[in-house]
């Protein structure tokens, strides 16, 4: 079954990627908003399977590895302060101090359904993109306040990624694997405010100790 999730994903990604032109499909951001009461119980699904800012993102990041250009990763030492930063500008947001770079989600999502552009979001959002050449989602990982607001409501989530620890062989592929960045190898269960639920972790692990379940509160790591 896991070997079929990104596959699955993919789907869903196209579906409301196209939902943007085609209106007998799925809009996001209004799917977005219908979603709101599943994050507490599962966390944040809107960022990995139907954001279409986030999915154009993914798929760049894959070109860019197919075409085997240089990919970086923040280091844990630096990501820690780094992501960080759209939890910053989601308490500006609060306070209506907003940027033009907090608008790139949205803005994308509507220039491509009516044509909207302007130099200012259109500049940011192409930077953003070009970034994800060599970077894994770096708009949502330092910047979409969307998601750090949504983050924020996940953290008490009863179900999520849980690793199960005497089957763990310490490869580093799930933390690899996370575009996100986080150490998923550390923990016994995902409780991260930044996960998306992208499940590239479950899929890349070669032990299949990795899965989504509901979490036994017992002894929890965060």
């Amino acid at each position: 079954m896991r070997k079929h999730i990104q596959s699955l994903r993919f789907l869903i990604q196209a579906l409301f990627m196209a939902g943007l032109v085609l209106p007998f499909l799925p809009f996001a951001d209004g799917v977005g908003q219908k979603i709101w009461i599943s994050i507490v119980f599962v966390g944040v699904c809107f960022c990995g399977w139907i954001c279409p800012f986030g999915a154009l993102q993914d798929w760049i990041g894959w070109s860019a590895k197919k075409l085997r250009l240089p990919r970086y990763k923040i280091t844990p030492k630096y990501q820690q302060y780094m992501q960080l930063s759209r939890y910053l500008l989601y308490a500006l947001s609060t306070m209506n101090i907003v940027f033009a770079v907090l608008n790139s989600r949205f803005y994308f999502g509507h220039m491509v359904a009516a044509g909207l552009w302007d130099w200012v979001n259109g500049s940011v959002l192409i930077i953003f993109l070009m970034l994800s050449l060599f970077i894994d989602r770096p708009f949502c990982n330092y910047f979409c306040v969307y998601g750090a607001k949504m983050g924020v409501w996940s953290v008490l989530r009863p179900f999520g990624i849980v690793r199960e620890e005497d089957k763990c062989i310490h490869c580093h592929l799930c933390n690899k694997a996370c575009p996100m960045n986080i150490a998923v190898e550390n923990t016994r269960f995902v409780r991260h405010p930044n996960c998306i639920n992208c499940m590239q972790c479950v899929c890349n692990c070669p032990k299949d100790c990795i899965k989504f379940k509901l979490i036994k509160l017992k002894n929890e790591k965060i």
